[in-house]
């Protein structure tokens, strides 16, 4: 309860205690109309008077009682009523038990709607920082991703930059060695074509030696017509022998030690 309702249940009791010091009045006139004796009148049940000593207990002992201890606990001096008032008022809110009962199980209710909204708090940013933790490793790993992905397709072209550079450097191996090859080649052709005229030059001198050795013969010891044409001509034949003998004007097969004979 606020101080508000203090002081308003505060001032009931002051109306109250104003109704009954009027209805002690009235009460007061009906008893001196019966000490005077009205002979009219018939006498007034018994059973009326114990609601009135009630009353008379109320009015006489209790009430002035209720402000002795009023004055003895709440009053000081130098206090307005009104300050008073409010200080009976806090202490009276000290005083019961059923209030303070109330208030503390509001205390703790409103402890445990604090707690529960403080709880609740805590799990929805306990929850919020999850889905941002979540958030941020979801992009973390896309980003991961994204890098493996960017640095597998860099590998995946220097892989091929290697691939084609080494092809191009395969192929320019492969037509060096076709071109040395073919220089080689033309070189030997070159160097078997010369081979091959030196030949013919050597075999044509050594056939023109020949010829100019074998077109005339001295006749040596022991040596006739027919030797000499089986030695150069291979063939002893008559034939060959009229034919010696025609070029050197011979008319027999006789020679003559160091005659030298025409060999056509």
């Amino acid at each position: 309860m606020s101080k508000e309702d203090y002081r308003d249940k505060i001032e009931e009791h002051r109306q109250s205690f104003e109704d009954e010091q009027k209805e002690q009045q009235a009460l007061s006139r009906v008893s001196r109309m019966n000490k005077n004796g009205n002979k009219n009148k018939k006498p007034k049940n018994s059973k009326r008077k114990t609601p009135l000593m009630t009353i008379l207990f109320v009015i006489f002992i209790l009430i002035p009682l209720t402000i002795l201890i009023y004055f003895w606990k709440f009053y000081e001096p130098g206090k307005t009523i009104e300050q008073a008032e409010k200080d009976s008022a806090e202490q009276l809110v000290e005083l019961d038990p059923s209030e303070a009962s109330s208030s503390d199980k509001d205390k703790e209710k409103d402890k445990d709607d604090q707690k529960a909204q403080e709880q609740s708090q805590k799990d929805a940013e306990k929850l919020a920082a999850e889905q941002k933790a979540a958030e941020a490793a979801k992009q973390a790993e896309a980003a991961k991703k994204a890098e493996e992905a960017r640095k597998a397709e860099e590998a995946r072209k220097s892989e091929e930059a290697r691939k084609a550079e080494e092809a191009r450097k395969s192929e320019e191996a492969r037509k060096a060695e076709e071109a040395r090859k073919a220089e080689e080649a033309r070189i030997a052709q070159q160097q078997a074509e010369a081979a091959r005229k030196a030949e013919e030059a050597r075999k044509a001198e050594e056939a023109a030696r020949q010829a100019a050795q074998a077109s005339t013969h001295t006749v040596k010891p022991n040596e006739n017509l027919y030797r000499i044409a089986l030695n150069h001509y291979g063939d002893g034949s008559e034939a060959t022998l009229a034919k010696i003998r025609a070029a050197n004007g011979m008319s027999s097969n006789t020679v003559i030690v160091g005659q030298v004979i025409k060999l056509p």
